[in-house]
């Protein structure tokens, strides 16, 4: 490490009597904002499962892995299939998962911030602290 990067460092550190400590306590998380954040996050969740399904299709039929499968279900039970899976049944079953987390993911999402509410109105909060450093 340089003499310069040494000054630097120590130029910008603060004295310990200007670092001030502060403690709070998170007493309360408001219902709607627990579900409007919940909300939000499975949103971009679903977004990523239609994608995760969609790469996983295009991956899958571009390697021939749906034929191969094809005819080792045709060599089990005798009848085959189908060549490949067709991409809209496939997307609309990653669209239906998709709609379910969303419902269930925000609801839960409501429901742990009332769980929390309750703890924390018999327990005092979670004490939290923090610096300006």
């Amino acid at each position: 490490m340089s003499e310069a990067t040494t000054k630097v460092r120590k130029a910008k550190r603060r004295p310990a009597s200007d670092v001030k400590i502060v403690r709070l306590k998170l007493i309360r998380i408001e219902f709607l904002s627990a579900v409007r954040m919940g909300l939000l996050i499975q949103l971009g969740l679903a977004v990523a499962t239609l994608v995760g399904f969609l790469f996983l299709w295009f991956v899958l039929n571009s390697t021939g892995l749906f034929k191969s499968l094809s005819d080792l279900i045709s060599s089990v039970i005798g009848t085959s299939p189908g060549d490949s899976l067709p991409l809209g049944p496939v997307m609309s079953f990653a669209g239906a998962i998709s709609i379910f987390n969303i419902v269930t993911g925000t609801l839960l999402s409501g429901v742990i911030a009332l769980v929390y509410n309750a703890i924390a109105k018999m327990s005092g909060g979670l004490a939290i602290g923090f610096t300006n450093n």
